[in-house]
Order: structure tokens, then C-alpha cells, then sequence
């Protein structure tokens, strides 16, 4: 395992990094880390002098440690998601400076816009009030708007392209299911026939895409910023891809981001969600396959939580919410065995 530099040794490679690619030197305020998040890391960095003036602009960094944990990482899908969307319906932060060369700032990272506002988050007690109506019907529509924008964009044209790979609309389900297979293959130390079952089920039902769509991949309140009313940005593209836009469908209206409401991501009615989705992407939706793509987020979360238990284990992250992440693996298989019976 490489040895990530410690917080206070950034500030000058950052300074170094700058300057080799602005051309000019560069001042780095206190780099801040955020206490958030179990994969990238995520620092708070006030530049000085990067368009060779005095002003302070703040950065975001993101580094994706080898103890991570998706780890190994790369910078470029998400750089390049976020590069193809400028300009877009999709409010993103713009994505500056990036490298996966783990020599410069001890592992892949990137810098761009630090955006305003802050994260409405999904995990609350049923007993917590939810958003006031009127701003919760805002958010709602800026949520799924901007969902249908990211489907609608014309990839095909767009860096993003890059991580086509031979994907089309009628083996995307299949190579997503391979790709959480081989996962699973590798985080879990200990069999679960009910996750092999569910690959095999998930296998022998893909559906056909609509359309290949760029996916975001984790499509939820906590995953944007809100600032007077209005989504700011959407954040976290670490799991970015190219697929069916129904995976985002599925992911986003998963039980756990309901927050204890029967609101899709403590915003949107159900009917309503897919019905605005529909008509702002230019495709009806299919709800056979948002259920498929609900039964393989399940998975992707058990898969995930075995990640999790794995890094504790193997003492690669020392944060206690691994340990209790890897114990919701059985929740997780059992909630897509109920998903897939449910869709039978």
C-alpha cells in the first residue's frame, strides 16, 4: 500500500503542480479536508494567484488513496463526465486539473470549482419533519430535470465517449451486472449463494436500453447542493459511466434515500417523479425495468458494504461506520430477493 502524504505536506506540491501548470507561481491557503464520504477524499484549497493577479479563489481537491474504497482509482471518468457537461442543463462544478500519477500528490486526483451551497442529506429518522412543501416541490423538479438533461446529452461527441468501450443498448445490463459481479468476486470473504443467485437472475433478464445514457451512478439527495431554493451542483461522479438511464431511476428510488417518507429521495411522489422524468428525457418510462435496476442497485450496495467490511478487516480504513456498512450486506441481499420476487 502507498503511503498517502499527510495534510500539511499537500499545500506545496500543490503549489509545485500549480505553477507547472499555470506557468507562474501560486500562494495555497490552509488546505482544509472534509470529515465526509468513505472512497475520495475530499480538501478545501484557497489558491492565490491563478490568473496572475492577488485574488483568492478556493479550490476542491480530490484524492483517491489506495485505501479507498473503490480503490484503485482514476481521476478521468469523472473528469471527463464533467468536462462533456459544461455548458449543459447539469449543474456541475467545473473540472480544472487532473493526473493519476500517484508521484505528484501520492494518488489520483483532481481540482475544480468550489460550488455554494450545501448537501440535503437522505439518511433522517421517520420522525424528522421533511423539506417545506413549496421548496421541496423546487428541488423535486430541478432534480429531475436535471436528471433527464444528464440522459438527454449527446455523448457521442463529448470527451465522456472515451469510456464507450463497445457499450450498446442491449448488452449495457449485462456488462454492468459482469462488472458488480467481478466485484463482489474480489471484496468478499465469505460465500453468499444469495448474491451468486442474483447475478444469475439479473443475467438471464437484462432489458434493453432505451438509449445509451451517461449514468452518474449514485443519483440521490446528499450527491447535490442546494443553495436558496435552487440545486447549485451535482456532486460525486466517481461512479460515472455510460449505460440504461433507468439505472439512475432505480438507484435514486431506493427504499434507504426515502428518509422514512414515500417521497423518491425525500422529494418526489413516485407517479409524478417518473412521469416528469419521462417527459423531460424523450422516452417513456420502463417500470419493469426501473425494478430491475432497483434489484442491481441492491446488489451494488451489498457489494459495496462488503467493500467496506473488507477495507476494516484488512485494516485499510479505520473508520467504525465500515464495520457497521459490511453488517447490512444480508439487508441488502434480501431486499433484492424481495425486489426480484416483487417483479416476477
Amino acid at each position: 500500500m502507498q503511503t498517502l502524504m499527510d495534510d500539511a505536506a499537500l499545500a506545496p506540491k500543490i503549489a509545485d503542480y500549480l505553477a507547472a501548470q499555470l506557468g507562474h507561481p501560486v500562494e495555497i491557503g490552509p488546505v482544509r479536508r472534509f470529515p465526509v464520504g468513505f472512497s475520495w477524499l475530499t480538501y478545501s484549497v484557497p489558491v492565490s494567484g491563478i490568473d496572475g493577479d492577488t485574488d483568492t479563489r478556493e479550490l476542491i481537491l480530490r484524492l483517491g488513496p489506495d485505501y479507498g474504497l473503490f480503490a484503485p482509482y482514476s481521476a478521468r471518468p469523472q473528469v471527463l463526465s464533467m468536462q462533456s457537461l459544461e455548458g449543459s442543463e447539469v449543474p456541475v462544478p467545473r473540472a480544472y486539473w487532473s493526473s493519476d500519477d500517484p508521484s505528484i500528490l501520492g494518488a489520483p486526483f483532481m481540482f475544480c470549482e468550489k460550488v455554494s451551497g450545501e448537501a440535503v442529506v437522505p439518511w433522517v429518522s421517520a420522525n424528522e419533519p421533511g423539506l417545506e412543501d413549496s421548496l421541496r416541490r423546487r428541488l423535486a423538479e430541478q432534480f429531475i430535470d436535471a436528471l433527464a438533461a444528464l440522459h438527454r446529452v449527446p455523448w457521442q461527441s463529448k470527451p465522456v465517449a472515451e469510456l464507450a468501450h463497445g457499450i450498446t443498448a442491449q448488452n449495457t445490463a449485462r456488462l454492468n451486472v459482469e462488472h458488480w459481479e467481478a466485484q463482489i468476486a474480489r471484496w468478499a470473504m465469505r460465500p453468499y449463494p444469495l448474491a451468486d443467485w442474483g447475478v444469475r437472475w439479473l443475467k438471464a433478464h437484462c432489458p434493453e436500453a432505451p438509449r445509451v445514457s451517461i449514468v452518474h451512478g449514485d443519483y440521490r439527495t446528499g450527491n447535490f447542493l442546494e443553495h436558496g431554493g435552487r440545486i447549485t451542483a451535482i456532486l460525486d461522479w466517481e461512479l460515472v459511466h455510460l449505460g440504461d438511464p433507468h439505472e439512475d431511476l432505480g438507484w435514486a428510488s431506493l427504499p434507504m434515500y426515502m428518509g422514512g417518507s414515500k417521497l423518491i429521495c425525500r422529494l418526489a411522489e413516485p407517479e409524478w417523479f417518473y412521469a416528469r422524468y419521462g417527459e423531460k428525457a424523450g422516452f417513456e418510462v420502463s417500470m419493469p425495468s426501473v425494478r430491475y435496476y432497483q434489484a442491481l442497485s441492491l446488489l451494488k450496495l451489498a457489494a459495496t458494504h462488503m467493500a467496506a467490511a473488507r477495507c476494516f478487516e484488512e485494516g485499510r480504513f479505520n473508520d467504525m461506520r465500515m464495520p457497521a456498512m459490511g453488517s447490512q450486506v444480508a439487508t441488502c441481499l434480501r431486499q433484492m430477493e424481495k425486489t426480484i420476487e416483487g417483479r416476477r
